[in-house]
């Protein structure tokens, strides 16, 4: 059973994760980079053609069942790639990028990174519901408010932005519990004979009493957001592959609150001496 550990080692383990994570990803920069496009890429091709479809034929059922078809299918095995990608960066290692194919390689690893997805995918919907309804809300409440709303292309030009803002903000304590599910990856990865479902509840588990913490983490990444903004996504390629990095180095440092210098883990591993 986990230790419960005090507040100031819970700050420093969660700098720690970060510290390392950043050098070890800088280290291996344009592949880690290239791996989080890989998993990117087909969002970005998909979404065009759905959007045409929504606004030529005005249904939305159809292309709703396309996209999440879409990321249970490719992109979650992908990002099970992905996962199994970062966790040989934070060793120091150079993996090939054929390594983010590895969900899709061999019929027992793809169900298995199907399974997986589809479990994650499920908390990241039901998790979403909260912050969804309470920006629904908002914009029910407003448009109560001034039923003029929507023929006002500039009040509802301010009413879409401040939706989007209020959505971010109520959506950050989420995003971090969202996060934890993540690490089933690496569980799954460790102890092939554990469940999709049994995986996600345990990586639920390993972050008990670090909530907090993983909000802070979300949020000390901010910065990072707006460079991506700023740089027309491409700096979000790095924001992505940094913080799932430093979760991954989080659940490290949790699992070995010595620096796993008394203990071996095969979920991460050990990362090298300087």
């Amino acid at each position: 059973m986990q230790q419960k550990q005090p507040h100031t080692n819970r700050v420093s383990i969660r700098r720690r994760a970060k510290i390392v994570a950043k050098q070890r990803v800088m280290r291996c920069l344009l592949p880690v980079m290239e791996a989080v496009l890989i998993c990117v890429l087909p969002i970005i091709l998909i979404a065009g053609p759905i959007q045409t479809y929504i606004y030529s034929t005005g249904q939305l059922l159809f292309p709703i069942v396309l996209f999440v078809a879409a990321v249970i299918l490719l992109i979650m095995p992908l990002v099970y790639g992905l996962m199994g990608f970062l966790m040989r960066v934070l060793t120091g290692e150079r993996p090939p990028l054929l390594c983010v194919f590895d969900g899709l390689a061999g019929v027992e690893n793809y169900l298995r990174s199907v399974k997986l997805g589809l479990c994650i995918f499920v908390h990241i919907v039901l998790w979403m519901i909260i912050p969804i309804a309470v920006t629904a809300g908002y914009c029910y409440f407003m448009m109560l408010r001034d039923p003029s709303i929507f023929g006002d292309i500039e009040k509802l030009s301010r009413l879409v932005l401040e939706m989007s803002g209020l959505y971010l903000v109520v959506m950050i304590p989420f995003l971090a519990r969202i996060l934890r599910y993540f690490i089933a990856y690496p569980m799954i990865m460790r102890d092939r004979s554990l469940g999709a479902w049994q995986a996600t509840r345990q990586a639920a588990r390993a972050f008990k009493g670090h909530n907090l913490h993983l909000i802070v983490l979300v949020v000390s990444f901010f910065g990072w957001q707006l460079v991506g903004m700023w740089t027309m996504g491409i700096g979000t390629l790095f924001y992505w592959g940094y913080l799932l990095s430093a979760l991954l180095m989080y659940f490290w440092y949790l699992e070995h609150p010595d620096g796993g210098e008394n203990q071996q883990s095969e979920s991460i591993p050990e990362q090298k001496q300087e």
